[in-house]
């Protein structure tokens, strides 16, 4: 595909909102604009900010209304519309989907990927949100997804078989490590610590079974987020008993994480309903195994050879799992079988599928 205008768009942006959504936006349109393609990241600012633009980003006011549950997801939409009026990209790609719903209104080729895990089970919880994802996955010309998972779940929830686009890492920004660990184990949780999808409590209920075989073992929270909704859901003895081993990093930035992946034994992700699971990806890259759980899109990037799965809500299942994954770190050849498994969603794989489906979206 020759170089094309792209609109990107999502109301907030990496990394004022360190989310996997904005990281994929951010990580999405660097490659685009390294392949020579004129990309605008079309996002918001502040309530009652002006329109303005920089080279290849583009704020708009966001409007948080004050009906039914919605929110500045569901109506960023209608900000951008005149924007992309007034410019005629030659696609637009929205991760939200008013935004979506607003290019397919003005016939421009439109590209609209579901965040997230929705399906008949897991619907979005706020009547607005359900009704604009069914319009946008039924509206837009290429409806996508992030996982094999994800589509399926968006397919028995609307009706339509979404593509499948997962997320890109620039594999080159996370050297794999040149030695297996040794010492005290350390388990990365990478996840945002107060998120309850992310199930930090699972993994701190797992602490004490891990401890038993690897008494010297450490959890480092690294993803951000206050941990104490967490740590206070726990029995007090528990808690007592797993306080000591916990280290927290905060989340740092973004030059912070490939040396963090490097000394993990392990990163640990045992989330519900995650619909990729890019830090997975990131902690391969490094060389460093990973334990996800049997849910959402996780399981389609774990295998035996670089991880292990866990069942989802399940703190024995996730701690023998976590004890089998630093037995398997510690093999001279697993860093090389993680850095092998990443590559697979390497920029330069993952961006050229985007590409294709932009064509089809223009087609």
């Amino acid at each position: 595909m020759g170089p094309v205008r792209i609109a990107l768009l999502h109301p907030y942006s990496w990394p004022t909102v360190r989310r996997g959504g904005e990281r994929y936006l951010h990580d999405l349109g660097r490659w685009l604009g390294e392949q020579g393609h004129e990309v605008d990241i079309v996002t918001g600012a502040d309530a009652g900010a002006s329109a303005s633009c920089e080279p290849g980003l583009v704020r708009l006011p966001l409007w948080q209304p004050e009906w039914d549950g919605a929110s500045a997801l569901d109506t960023f939409g209608v900000t951008a519309l005149r924007h992309l009026s007034r410019h005629r990209y030659d696609v637009v790609h929205s991760l939200v989907p008013s935004g979506g719903l607003a290019a397919a209104a003005l016939l421009l080729p439109s590209v609209y990927t579901v965040l997230g895990h929705p399906s008949a089970t897991n619907a979005p919880g706020r009547r607005w949100s359900r009704q604009l994802l069914s319009s946008a996955v039924r509206t837009v010309r290429v409806p996508a997804a992030l996982s094999q998972s994800a589509a399926a779940g968006v397919e028995g929830l609307v009706g339509r078989r979404p593509l499948v686009l997962s997320p890109g890492v620039r594999v080159r920004d996370f050297a794999t490590r040149t030695a297996a660990p040794d010492g005290p184990p350390r388990l990365l949780f990478n996840g945002f610590a107060a998120d309850p999808r992310k199930r930090l409590v699972t993994m701190l209920q797992a602490l004490p079974r891990v401890l038993e075989k690897l008494p010297d073992a450490r959890l480092v929270l690294g993803g951000g987020g206050d941990p104490a909704a967490a740590l206070d859901a726990l029995d007090p003895g528990l808690r007592r008993a797993v306080a000591d081993v916990v280290d927290d990093l905060g989340a740092g930035s973004l030059a912070d994480l490939p040396e963090r992946y490097r000394q993990a034994t392990v990163s640990v992700l045992p989330s519900v309903e995650e619909a990729f699971g890019l830090v997975l990806v990131e902690s391969l890259a490094c060389g460093t195994p990973v334990v996800c759980s049997r849910s959402g899109g996780m399981p389609e990037i774990v295998t035996d050879s670089v991880g292990r799965i866990a069942a989802p809500d399940d703190p024995a299942s996730l701690a023998d799992a976590v004890l089998e994954a630093v037995a398997l770190a510690r093999l001279p050849d697993t860093s090389a079988r993680c850095a092998a498994r990443a590559r697979l969603w390497d920029w330069d794989v993952i961006g050229p599928q985007h590409e294709l489906a932009y064509a089809r979206a223009r087609g």
